[in-house]
């Protein structure tokens, strides 16, 4: 194999590798997560409870803040 098959397969590995952020800031303390279930566990690891605030912007999961 040449390095140019190699490098897109290396480049491919690297980026299938790294797990996404999951949870992200929104807004005024609001955090994002693409579930519920994501943010419940999110705060209980945290040692509090989601407060649900809604629906994020263009359906793109749920706003929530840890209390």
């Amino acid at each position: 194999m040449n390095w140019r098959t190699l490098l897109p397969l290396a480049l491919l590995a690297t980026g299938c590798s790294s797990p996404p952020n999951e949870v992200v800031p929104f807004r005024d303390g609001a955090l994002r997560a693409p579930t519920y279930t994501q943010a419940a566990d999110y705060c209980s690891a945290k040692g509090a409870t989601p407060r649900w605030l809604g629906r994020a912007p263009a359906e793109s999961g749920v706003l929530f803040q840890c209390n």
